[in-house]
């Protein structure tokens, strides 16, 4: 795989915000759902943390298609899709990923109402796939730069 073509200080940007975003959202966790769902603050900042936790994980999924795959995705979901397929990341956590898109999408463009409940339990129980996520990326920055924190 050729890393030297990866934009590594825009992925490091993106990760950055993806890692802030998760703390934000874990840290809703750790006060319950009863106190974060009765905060129609804490609330709509979820919402939108999720929103640019999401898109961060897209723009790097798309620059991670449009550079070692060299092609362009038709949508934030494929990118993840296509790099699952490839072998990029593990198969059944693209999956996952390309689904935490449709969320993204529920939350931008308002196709139905967002249950609350249902984002504190992903919350609760999927922010994983984003570490994992994240792991897969660090592993990438470091191949780029030449493997040096390898053990």
């Amino acid at each position: 795989m050729d890393y030297a073509k990866l934009n590594i200080a825009r992925m490091t940007e993106k990760i950055h915000e993806i890692n802030d975003s998760l703390s934000i959202l874990q840290n809703y966790v750790t006060k319950g759902k009863d106190v974060f769902l009765a905060s129609s603050e804490s609330v709509l900042a979820a919402r939108y943390v999720f929103i640019v936790m999401i898109e961060a994980s897209s723009n790097i999924a798309n620059h991670l298609c449009a550079r070692q795959l060299k092609t362009s995705p038709g949508s934030y979901a494929e990118s993840f899709i296509l790099l699952g397929k490839k072998g990029i990341i593990d198969n059944d956590l693209s999956l996952r990923l390309s689904k935490m898109v449709g969320f993204r999408n529920l939350l931008v463009h308002g196709y139905g109402k967002v249950d609350d409940e249902i984002m504190f339990d992903i919350m609760c129980n999927n922010l994983e796939d984003i570490e994992l996520w994240l792991n897969e990326l660090n592993y990438f920055i470091d191949q780029a730069d030449g493997g040096e924190n390898n053990a």
